[in-house]
């Protein structure tokens, strides 16, 4: 299943008359695709609230099973499987990388 988003964008696909039009209507997508991952972040920075230590920071069950599905998701939306797990799995570590700069923050504080 295939969906479709309308970011504020101008012109559907087929509407687009020269690369411009185009790389115009990549770039609105993009920025609501920053927009999204930094709104996502504000939920990785708060789950850190219910971590205690760097075992349940990493909890490589649920990271394995996330980037497994957003691959799988990606691919029932026609996109790469293994392409999706590669992005994922960057975002994923990033994250944990800064979960423990908060936990041990918060570790540091009486």
């Amino acid at each position: 299943m295939i969906m479709t988003f309308n970011f504020n964008l101008t012109k559907t696909p087929t509407e687009c008359v020269n690369k411009d039009d185009i790389r115009e209507q990549i770039d609105l997508i993009d920025q609501q695709i920053i927009r999204l991952f930094a709104q996502r972040f504000q939920y990785v920075k708060e789950i850190v609230k219910f971590k205690k230590d760097a075992e349940s920071v990493v909890a490589q069950d649920r990271k394995n099973h996330v980037i497994q599905q957003r691959g799988e998701w990606a691919e029932a939306n026609g996109l790469d499987n293994e392409t999706f797990q590669q992005i994922y799995r960057l975002l994923v570590d990033h994250n944990i990388s800064k979960e423990m700069e908060i936990l041990n923050c918060k570790q540091l504080k009486p």
